[in-house]
């Protein structure tokens, strides 16, 4: 959706609720031949986030002159309407015919919101996140030749080691959350329940919610999350074994759901980093498109609890179970 937010001169449109997956879908669908289908746009993550946290969610139709130009997820926290908490996109979806300005502050039915992006869509912007996202070839050995030198030889190195490679869904949970709450201790961030996973896991429509593990004889060293939807496949959220470092774990496991991905996908997305971040720095040896995103507010925003790095040092003092108890009522508020 093109929108400087320095235009005088838009349009109107109108939001109406859509409910009709069918309708929803077929219109991505057609879409995603002339553009990029992320994840945030399954009409099924509303209700998944509604079980998970108690927020409301609406998917919206994007309405003019009575016709579909558009798709707009959404989910109510508070006053606030956010699209989309706990992923890296959302925001409206236009025809990639449609060509002119809309405001989302006129758009949306309330005045408070939260818009992530590819575009700038207000004047209270954060846009130090990006999105490293890999076109996927036809063949292993093709996508292989796209990454950097230094890659492939760590890639080669950790494939040669003796680790064996699970690929599943609910019946992994307890192996990836494991990892993954103690990792998100060891940063010093609030882990969101178990329960978010298990509900994805068994409620994600339209495409598929998987784990990956990888395993050192019966010990977990490595995980992965991903879901997928329509020819876009992202690893969501990962965790290594830190005792396992030299190993390369981290490219091991995100190289294993990337071959998984290929013949099935067009797209893989490590999802979002920090700008120049060491997250963002090991994506960039995968050859990525590196896509800005927005995070569109209605008003300024001051500093969020992500950014006190005082409250990290403190939550890492923390015991394990406390902080996966704390840690989901937290993410309510902190995503």
């Amino acid at each position: 959706m093109t929108n400087n937010p320095n235009d005088t001169v838009h349009q109107r449109a109108v939001l109406e609720l859509c409910q009709d997956t069918n309708v929803w879908n077929s219109f991505l669908e057609h879409e995603k031949e002339h553009q990029m289908v992320t994840i945030a746009h399954n009409p099924s993550l509303g209700e998944i986030l509604e079980k998970s946290f108690g927020y409301k969610s609406f998917n919206y139709a994007v309405k003019e002159h009575g016709e579909v130009i558009g798709l707009f997820p959404t989910v109510q926290i508070g006053r606030k309407l956010v699209s989309m908490p706990h992923f890296s996109y959302g925001g409206p979806f236009l025809k990639h015919t449609v060509k002119r300005k809309y405001k989302v502050s006129e758009m949306l039915p309330t005045k408070k919101f939260e818009v992530r992006s590819f575009e700038k869509l207000t004047g209270e912007v954060f846009d130090k996140k990006i999105s490293c996202v890999v076109p996927l070839q036809a063949t292993v050995k093709e996508q292989i030749m796209t990454f950097k030198p230094k890659l492939r030889q760590k890639l080669r190195k950790a494939s040669n080691l003796d680790f064996s490679v699970r690929v599943g869904g609910l019946e992994l949970l307890d192996d990836f959350y494991d990892l993954y709450s103690k990792k998100m201790l060891k940063f010093g961030s609030p882990t969101i329940g178990k329960i978010f996973y298990k509900n994805l896991l068994e409620y994600y429509q339209f495409g598929e919610a998987g784990i990956t593990v990888l395993n050192n004889g019966d010990k977990v060293i490595a995980a992965g999350f991903s879901l997928s939807y329509l020819n876009f496949n992202e690893i969501c959220w990962s965790a290594t074994d830190c005792a396992y470092d030299k190993h390369n774990l981290h490219a091991l496991i995100c190289w294993e759901m990337m071959k998984n991905s290929i013949g099935k996908y067009d797209y893989f997305s490590f999802g979002r980093s920090t700008k120049e971040s060491n997250n963002h720095r090991f994506k960039k040896q995968w050859n990525p498109l590196e896509l800005p995103i927005y995070y569109n507010y209605s008003e300024p925003v001051g500093a969020s609890l992500k950014e006190m790095t005082f409250l990290t040092k403190i939550w890492k003092l923390q015991p394990l179970k406390t902080s996966v108890f704390f840690g989901h009522y937290i993410s309510k508020y902190v995503y």
